[in-house]
């Protein structure tokens, strides 16, 4: 029974993760589409889910274990997205564009035309040739691409290493494309579930050690990912005799990692959390809830994206994505069944959490 129950918890595990890493991947792939605000404002949703999810599922009980009692499962987590993740906000700079894909071929400079040399590029002016700011789905939103064109009856300005060229106007064709901002992965309110293996074994003095880890796992060319988290739970109940309810307190830190497959970093994570929590056991079924405040920090890294004011491909600085929850109110229920246990929550926050959890259970 219990090696049935390890091999099931194991490969929900590996299932889950290699669906996080397929993630990633993708909004990789998206990020090289974007500068750096754009990626800023598409990226931020979806990073914020998971280090929403970091802080989930600690618990399932407020009755700790006796000493060296344990509990090992694993735990998932699925931060919700509101409608405000759907979309973001973005002020398009100047452009600098091929001529070719305004249908330029030439340039008449006092009445004579020259041909475009190589290199030469058309400047646009944000607000006079194009909108200056447009709303593009993020990476949870719907998958359109957003596509910005060209005003009417607009002038640009050549940048050429011709300096009988440089800096001439040229007359903008109408409607024409310029840029295009990729569209999301049309998520819905469920995020990326995360996966959390996780360890609880009793101390003494009511206390209880929790362990999150997952060792390095590879997936070819999707990358590599690893996971790590410890904390601390305290029974208040043992101050309390005869009480009618089971009260604790906790504290967890946690961090993960995602590389690509030569161990460059792509994006990291780390989450703090620590609250209170009270349960009621009836037979078999326990009934918890709690009150936890927390953070959680997300970092990109330097990425491959694409300048819209150069015109090409160049390194973008990475930055930092914080979780959008600060706090949150959980509610759940465990079922025992013997030594085997499962449970479910729901966290009221700014970004609802649902999870659940599973595994084997010593008292």
């Amino acid at each position: 029974m219990k090696s049935i129950v390890r091999y099931i918890l194991i490969a929900a595990c590996v299932v889950a993760l290699l669906g996080s890493l397929a993630a990633a991947q993708d909004l990789q792939e998206q990020l090289k589409k974007l500068g750096h605000d754009a990626a800023v404002g598409y990226v931020t949703p979806i990073l914020a889910g998971w280090g929403n999810d970091l802080n989930s599922a600690m618990y399932y009980s407020a009755d700790l274990h006796d000493v060296l009692g344990f509990d090992v499962g694993v735990k998932v987590a699925m931060s919700r997205f509101v409608d405000a993740d759907k979309t973001y906000s973005l002020g398009i700079p100047s452009i600098s564009v091929d001529p070719s894909a305004l249908g330029i071929n030439s340039i008449n400079v006092g009445g004579t035309n020259y041909p475009v040399p190589t290199g030469t590029k058309v400047v646009l002016t944000s607000g006079v040739n194009y909108p200056s700011s447009v709303t593009a789905n993020t990476a949870v939103g719907a998958k359109d691409n957003t596509i910005i064109k060209t005003n009417s009856n607009s002038v640009g300005h050549i940048s050429s290493s011709n300096p009988l060229l440089n800096n001439q106007p040229v007359s903008v064709p109408a409607n024409q494309p310029i840029l295009t901002l990729p569209g999301g992965f049309d998520l819905g309110t469920l995020g990326v579930p995360l996966p959390m293996p996780q360890l609880d074994l009793g101390l003494p003095f009511g206390l209880e050690f929790m362990l999150r880890y997952v060792p390095t796992i590879s997936a070819g060319d999707v990358g590599k990912f690893n996971y790590s988290g410890f904390g601390l739970r305290y029974s208040i109940s043992q101050w309390l005799p005869l009480f009618p309810v089971d009260i604790a307190a906790h504290f967890m830190t946690q961090k993960m990692n995602f590389k690509s497959k030569d161990d460059k970093d792509i994006f990291s994570a780390s989450g703090t959390a620590y609250g209170v929590e009270v349960s009621k056991k009836l037979f078999i079924l326990t009934l918890y809830g709690g009150f936890q405040l927390e953070s959680s920090t997300l970092t990109l890294a330097d990425f491959q994206g694409y300048s819209a004011e150069l015109g090409q491909n160049v390194t973008i600085p990475g930055f930092e994505v914080k979780g959008s929850n600060k706090s949150r109110f959980t509610v759940g229920a465990r079922l025992l069944l013997l030594i085997v246990n499962v449970h479910a929550e729901y966290s009221i926050a700014k970004n609802p959490v649902i999870a659940i959890g599973a595994g084997i259970t010593i008292r």
